[in-house]
């Protein structure tokens, strides 16, 4: 069993063999009854817990059967008796799900960051797939396709109406074999491109650089772990040592970006660690029903360096092994956690092999930090009407002080606390407006295919021209909160013939005035956000690097980080007081 923690939904699945299912319902009721009667001296409550499964599971095969013989309609037995054991994972926690043998072969990808493909990411807009990432070194890159071509058709098969399910499993096969894509790119003529799938593996690092104007502070983002990550990190951190070594500059701490990150296997958040903390450290520990789900994890190989100042950057989106990582790094008084409480996922799942390639992922256990902090964030009641699990006991997941290795105080309560709060400005509503509907990108696109070289800063004038035509050209309209909620009102008066709706429509045109230009205002004050993203997305066409290093340059957080870790001073009292 592999243990992990990334949830794949289920999906819906068909069988043929209705009868079989009962057949095996039957014996398995028989063999419950033969495992109670088996030990005549156990304790009745036991005996009671028997005979309540045997007769939960005899009463599911009365039902199904009953449904089976006299509903209605012909009812597919398999598919229903499917939806049964979705139903009975559900009553667990949202992490324990059936796997068939689609899932369980999308989740051997997951885990191991690699597939039979082209290296290529792909999204859905404006009712046209188009792609917004291309991997370097892959077939994809090979071919010349680059972020923001449109694909047309794929084997011959047109993409108009397909889902982006169904245009993914067009674009993937098996290793070797050769797949055709239709491009349609701007400024030039449609065109296809032959190419041969391989095994792409991905780094799990997003991005490695040394950040501009902070002498030798490197920042490195990691977007999940998966088998490699920690060979990932360490090429990376090599890396960035041999740069500092050829530019003569010192390396003079690390940010670990793991805001966004959802985490993936245990082991690779064990190796992880092991890059910042010396060899032999705890880094977290299991605890399950029985012994055998029970188990420390320490680092096994030497670090990187255990002694650079190190800053780890979280988000309520950061969970699993990217809390594992941070809580090691927070109780080990390593480096400084800041960001928000992360996500507070700390249920360990095992990968259990079922018959007909089918696999269930199953909570085993629940992570702990170092100092015994439990990660997993505890909801209330969170069941439905019939609990199946204990309630939580008091106390358990409360804001407890536990302590560091230097005996710091830290907090339990589900999730890990920053030693320093800090969080993304949230993005305005126009802004918000404009990246949902793809603008950014279209608009990116049709710049990109005009400019052969990146838009430098004295181009913003222009950047910012050209974004203004393109939204002329999309007839976009932007509605604000209030315009919503004025147009509401506007259906309300609509079918009143009373003087009291003639003058409130009086006072809905005043309104209507005052709203739209507050709308002005709103977007005005939403241009500074608007031109950042813009340039961002426009550079992310030409190279994912120039994107990254942009958006670093105006990530708050980031620059938090860089500026606890120049002050050493203040670096080092966080970690001591």
């Amino acid at each position: 069993m592999r243990q992990l923690h990334s949830k794949t939904p289920s999906a819906e699945r068909m069988g043929t063999a209705p009868f079989g299912s009962l057949k095996a319902v039957a014996f398995i009721a028989a063999g419950l009854f033969a495992l109670g009667a088996a030990a005549p001296g156990a304790a009745s409550t036991r005996d009671d817990r028997y005979f309540e499964t045997a007769r939960s599971i005899d009463l599911m095969g009365d039902v199904t059967r009953q449904v089976a013989e006299s509903y209605v309609d012909t009812v597919d037995i398999s598919r229903m008796l499917y939806s049964g054991i979705d139903g009975m994972l559900e009553t667990l926690d949202p992490y324990s799900v059936f796997l068939d043998s689609e899932e369980s072969r999308e989740l051997g990808d997951l885990t191991s960051n690699q597939y039979a493909g082209i290296g290529v990411t792909i999204a859905a807009l404006d009712g046209s797939i188009y792609v917004t990432s291309v991997e370097k070194g892959w077939p994809a890159e090979t071919a010349g396709l680059r972020t923001g071509d449109r694909l047309t058709a794929i084997n011959g098969v047109l993409l108009a109406g397909k889902s982006l399910d169904a245009v993914r499993e067009l674009i993937r096969g098996n290793v070797g074999s050769p797949v055709t894509l239709r491009v349609q790119r701007h400024g030039t003529e449609p065109f296809t491109c032959r190419l041969v799938r391989e095994e792409v593996r991905l780094s799990t690092v997003g991005h490695a650089a040394f950040l501009d104007g902070n002498g030798g502070i490197a920042y490195i983002s990691l977007t999940s772990f998966a088998d490699r990550s920690g060979v990932d990190l360490k090429s990376a951190l090599g890396q960035l040592q041999r740069e500092a070594v050829s530019r003569a500059i010192p390396m003079q701490g690390i940010i670990l970006d793991l805001r966004e990150n959802p985490g993936g296997l245990l082991d690779a958040a064990v190796d992880v660690t092991g890059s910042f903390v010396a060899k032999g450290s705890p880094v977290v520990s299991i605890r399950g029903r029985s012994a055998a789900a029970s188990r420390s994890y320490a680092t096994s190989g030497p670090p990187f360096d255990a002694s650079l100042p190190l800053a780890v950057l979280i988000n309520a989106r950061s969970a699993s092994a990217a809390e594992i990582v941070a809580g090691a790094v927070q109780d080990l008084d390593r480096g400084v956690i800041i960001g928000e409480r992360s996500f507070g996922k700390g249920l360990v799942q095992s990968v259990i092999r079922l018959p007909y390639e089918n696999a269930l992922k199953l909570t085993t256990a629940k992570y702990y930090t170092p100092s015994g902090r439990l990660i997993q964030k505890e909801a209330g009641d969170a069941h439905g009407s019939r609990d199946v699990l204990p309630r939580k006991k008091a106390g358990e997941g409360s804001a407890e002080v536990f302590r560091t290795a230097s005996n710091r105080k830290v907090f339990g309560g589900g999730g890990i606390l920053p030693d320093i709060i800090a969080t993304d400005p949230e993005p305005s509503p126009y802004l918000e407006s404009l990246e949902r509907k793809g603008l950014l990108f279209l608009h990116a696109a049709l710049w990109r295919a005009s400019h052969p070289q990146p838009p430098a800063p004295a181009d913003s004038a222009a950047l910012v021209q050209s974004f203004s035509g393109f939204l002329e050209t999309q007839e976009f309209t932007y509605r604000s909160l209030a315009d919503r909620k004025l147009e509401e009102l506007k259906k309300l008066l609509a079918g009143e013939k009373t003087d009291a709706a003639k003058q409130a429509m009086a006072v809905y045109r005043t309104m209507e005035v005052e709203i739209a230009a507050g709308r002005e205002r709103e977007i005005g004050r939403a241009s500074g956000e608007v031109y950042t993203a813009l340039r961002e997305e426009v550079l992310r066409h030409y190279d994912e690097r120039l994107a990254a290093m942009e958006g670093l340059r105006h990530d708050p957080v980031v620059r938090k980080a860089s500026e606890i870790i120049a002050r050493s001073r203040t670096y080092r009292k966080l970690l001591s007081r």
